[in-house]
């Protein structure tokens, strides 16, 4: 995920009820800013809408559109910047996926971000406009324009799969507005796809959602992290209960959290095989490597709560659960710490290794649950191969799933989403055979498949 500084700019705009509309409509207050560790040229004629420094300067109104099924923005709401880069708008209550632009006085966008509802009754709030939440409202209104009649988007989805450092990389390189709208449609086809195998994932689990579910449910999740965000303070935390939050939106709509973690990585693998076919030029590579980090940012997050939980609920000894929490912070803390893909698929690699002990199976998370010792280590060890070498199917697999559905030039969402839970859903009824090579263990023997699944199906640099 992202280090500190950067984190600050992961800002979509979602509402928190502070007081009493007027009316049929609602106060939106929030600021534009010039955000860190973006490059000025996102301000000269015909450059790129994604915020950076100069944007204050530049920018004079604010505006306020719905989001048509098309993608085409209908403005509803315009309102001067003041002091500092603040705003507030007057916008129609009950409205869903706005898209706030700030623009300067020949009416250029210089930055945007998304507004998930306005409720009747309450005013809102947004986070700040930057160049993280401008990438998020470009890519969120090239979904809408992309998805089929029977798609739907999750924006609070697209929000949690793009980041600053996403940002940063969609610009460098992108010598034209054309050369950007590549990227920005290349990235919405990989939201799409992620958000479809998530669905695909949870239906073979029994969990059947929608998009529009999700969303709806997650919106209290996105208003805690404005909360947090406005307020200024730890934004690894006010993450880290993001992530909790969108947890539990999920757990109410029936989707465990171990049925969660597996859906993301099916979710997590679509995503960047699309970025990794779509995005071959040199110039991308940054893009295609930042998104990659960020997509093992999500990865991490729901392999520690599915590690956390399938332990609890097997009730191991409180030594193995706090082993099991090292192995999970070590993760999130290396994984938001690379600067390479690579050094996050190594983080994955160390945190199996801690999990299901590939080289040590008596002092990992795995053997100590099940008390394994030299007599029956030998059974152990064994199944844990077995999971090694279904990964490695898996990989395969997914890489046939990827050829068959991604070219050049565009991707088959629906296909490629199908493909790709199908493949894990092989995977994990692999693992899970080797529950019968565990039978000695006795009641222990499933829980211990499961862990073997939440340590060898993540994030690997081949997904």
């Amino acid at each position: 995920m992202k280090t500190t500084t950067l984190r600050n700019l992961w800002a979509a705009v979602v509402v928190l009820g502070l007081g009493t509309g007027c009316g049929n409509t609602v106060q939106v207050k929030g600021r534009v800013t010039d955000g860190e560790g973006t490059q000025p040229q996102g301000l000269v004629s015909g450059a790129l809408p994604l915020g950076g420094s100069g944007t204050v300067a530049a920018a004079t109104q604010v505006r306020a559109s719905t989001v048509g099924p098309d993608g085409t923005l209908t403005v509803v709401a315009e309102g001067k910047l003041e002091a500092q880069g603040q705003y507030t708008l007057d916008v129609p209550a009950g409205e869903e996926h706005l898209v706030l632009q700030a623009v300067d006085a020949s009416g250029q966008v210089v930055a945007s971000a998304l507004l998930e509802a306005t409720a009747e009754g309450q005013d809102a709030v947004a986070p700040p406009m930057d160049g993280e939440s401008s990438l998020e409202a470009e890519v969120f209104a090239q979904m809408m324009a992309d998805k089929s009649q029977a798609e739907t988007v999750d924006l609070v989805d697209v929000r949690a799969r793009i980041n600053a450092r996403m940002a940063a990389a969609a610009r460098e390189g992108a010598s034209t507005s054309e050369a950007f709208r590549s990227r920005v449609k290349a990235m919405a086809d990989a939201v799409r796809a992620a958000q479809q195998a998530e669905l695909e994932m949870y239906a073979q689990a029994g969990a059947r959602t929608t998009q529009s579910a999700l969303f709806h449910e997650e919106l209290a999740a996105a208003a805690a992290l404005n909360v947090a965000l406005d307020a200024g303070g730890s934004v690894e935390q006010a993450y880290d209960k993001f992530h909790a939050d969108l947890r539990a939106a999920a757990e109410k709509l029936g989707a465990k959290v171990e049925q969660q973690a597996q859906s993301e990585r099916a979710a997590g693998a679509s995503f960047r095989a699309t970025l990794k076919a779509r995005l071959s030029a040199e110039d991308a590579k940054p893009l295609v490597d930042a998104a990659a980090r960020a997509s093992a940012g999500l990865e991490a997050q729901a392999s520690g709560a599915a590690l956390s939980a399938l332990l609890a609920a097997a009730n191991a000894a409180d030594d193995v659960k706090q082993q099991a929490v090292t192995a999970s912070t070590t993760l999130r803390t290396q994984v938001r710490a690379s600067t390479s893909a690579a050094l996050a698929a190594q983080a994955f690699a160390g945190f199996g290794a801690s999990v299901v002990g590939t080289t040590d199976v008596q002092a990992s998370v795995l053997g100590r649950y099940l008390g394994v010792s030299a007599t029956n280590q030998l059974a152990v060890s064994a199944a844990v191969q077995a999971s090694v070498a279904a990964a490695a199917t898996l990989d395969t697999t997914l890489d046939l799933a990827a050829s068959a559905a991604v070219t050049a030039s565009g991707t088959n969402v629906t296909l490629l989403a199908t493909k790709t839970a199908e493949a894990y859903q092989t995977y994990a009824a692999a693992v899970r055979a080797q529950a019968s090579a565990l039978s000695a263990f006795g009641v222990k023997a499933t829980p211990a498949v499961e862990l073997m699944l939440v340590a060898e199906g993540s994030f690997q640099m081949g997904q």
